[in-house]
């Protein structure tokens, strides 16, 4: 046996374990407190008109702008916006927090809905059936703007 002494720098590991030790935060992507509110009341909140338009209804077709788009595109994002290259991880890596790398991806999330509205649902969403309805932009979910204008993100720590 060798009586030499060995000795291994594990800075970044303990960064590591620092970053993802206790509570992790994560993103919320959708209609988020005072957003909630339609400037022209029509007896419901952006918030109750988007879980129509989510989920559907019996009368309506489902028009998924938030769990639809994310879940066929965020990942592809994510990809190729670079954020899972090396020098990104070491950085999050030299902070100690992945607040500041979730935050970059809560504004990719963003963008994704707002390209949802801007196509129809990446051209998913089924057309208006009510008769003799023309919404002002001409765009399905686009008509005062306010839903679409409504999304935005945090970071809960």
């Amino acid at each position: 046996m060798s009586d030499e002494a060995y000795q291994m720098n594990i800075t970044g590991l303990e960064k590591i374990i620092k970053a993802f030790k206790g509570r992790q935060p994560y993103i919320r992507i959708g209609i988020l407190g005072s957003k909630n509110y339609r400037s022209k009341s029509i007896g419901q909140s952006n918030a109750s008109i988007g879980a129509l338009h989510e989920f559907g209804s019996e009368k309506m077709p489902m028009r998924s702008f938030l769990r639809v788009p994310l879940s066929e595109n965020l990942n592809k994002r994510i990809e190729s916006s670079g954020a899972l290259d090396k020098d990104v991880l070491a950085d999050v890596v030299k902070q100690g927090t992945i607040v500041p790398w979730l935050k970059k991806i809560a504004v990719l999330a963003e963008g994704i809905v707002a390209e949802a509205f801007e196509t129809g649902g990446f051209s998913k969403w089924p057309p208006w059936k009510t008769p003799g309805y023309k919404n002002e932009g001409g765009r399905i979910l686009v008509d005062t703007g306010q839903l679409r204008d409504s999304i935005t993100s945090d970071i809960k720590e």
